[in-house]
């Protein structure tokens, strides 16, 4: 390799430790985020406004980054064009794909308006609290995991609680951070409610992924271009060293 070359393998390395480190991150990111869309949207809720899709987009974009980085470390080590030239490819197929994840998520989550959204959320949510009785678990699993208590007046939706909680608690368990006991007085009673949690988790994670999908797409879409003159280098170094 000429210096140029060097430089350019050097850069295309580091850009694949990069993507190594971002494409673990981003499955770890989604994975997490479709398991609290998961327990927290309805079915009728994800099949109808797909809120679920961004979070699994983003861990198969992950997965797929990942296994592309190989194929680049590959290339760069062992100076091989085919190498290069598919790991650019990919890259840029994945580069459109997560510009077209970014855009799709900056245009529904970030500038849409979600009013039949937030109140079906509250519609589901409501039902579960009024089910708390005979079925707690859709319930509890959100206010445990979101730190949060009811729909809106948690004291006004379990009134009837400690009627038939063995425990005499006047809220769920769930609405404190014990898990155990929990009062209207508990020193650590989850204040804020379950409406505003859901929402803004369902509304922010997407955001997120939508910015950081444009951001990585572009960055991907420069290690391309440098893959292709890195492979471009190769193949004029091998041309030079032929004709000598």
């Amino acid at each position: 390799m000429g210096c140029g070359s060097g430089f350019l393998g050097v850069l295309n390395g580091l850009l694949a430790a990069v993507f190594a480190i971002a494409g673990i991150g981003l499955a770890i990111y989604g994975s997490c985020s479709t398991y609290l869309i998961l327990i927290s949207n309805s079915e009728m809720i994800i099949r109808d406004y797909g809120t679920i899709v961004p979070s699994v987009m983003t861990v198969i974009f992950g997965l797929a980054l990942i296994i592309f980085v190989f194929l680049g470390c590959c290339g760069v080590c062992r100076e091989s064009t085919c190498c290069m030239e598919t790991y650019s490819a990919f890259l840029i197929l994945l580069a459109l794909s997560h510009f077209a994840l970014g855009a799709y998520c900056t245009m529904v989550y970030y500038n849409g308006k979600h009013g039949n959204l937030e109140r079906q959320i509250q519609n589901d949510l409501t039902s579960r609290v009024a089910n708390y009785k005979y079925k707690a678990s859709p319930m509890d699993d959100v206010q445990k995991w979101l730190k949060c208590c009811g729909v809106k007046r948690p004291e006004q939706e379990y009134e009837d609680l400690d009627k038939f909680s063995p425990n005499g608690n006047q809220l769920p368990a769930t609405c404190c951070d014990n898990l155990l006991i929990c009062n209207y007085d508990s020193s650590d009673r989850y204040y804020k409610n379950c409406l505003s949690s859901v929402y803004e988790l369902t509304i922010y994670t997407n955001v997120i992924i939508g910015f950081v999908s444009l951001g990585i797409g572009a960055v991907e879409l420069i290690a391309a271009l440098l893959g292709i003159c890195l492979s471009c280098c190769i193949w004029r170094n091998r041309s030079v060293a032929v004709w000598r």
